[in-house]
């Protein structure tokens, strides 16, 4: 099951994670204690810094697939994010990141 996400340019790590936590039903909890993590191929992972601006930090190149991690445990909730051909990245307002449940 896929929902979306708007990130915007302005969006840093702790909105992000609260709006992904928000979709998900588990907004009750604290969002200080999650990371989000983009998953670059099966065996390579970057956690986006704590205080980044998501937009900018992700890994361009990758994949845009995301896991939100409870801080200390391996998995999470994954989030993917599809990408417009027709529009540079760096042109776009906002990105949607659809994610779900796994």
């Amino acid at each position: 099951m896929y929902k979306s996400i708007l990130v915007t340019s302005q969006d840093k790590t702790p909105v992000v994670i609260r709006k992904a936590m928000a979709k998900h039903n588990i907004d009750g909890e604290k969002a200080e204690e999650y990371e989000l993590v983009q998953i670059i191929s099966e065996e390579r992972e970057f956690k986006i810094p704590d205080n980044a601006n998501v937009f900018y930090a992700m890994n361009s190149g990758a994949n845009y697939d995301f896991v939100l991690k409870k801080r200390g445990f391996s998995k999470g909730v994954k989030i993917k994010q599809g990408s417009s051909s027709t529009l540079p990245r760096m042109k776009q307002k906002g990105l949607k990141i659809a994610k779900g449940i796994f």
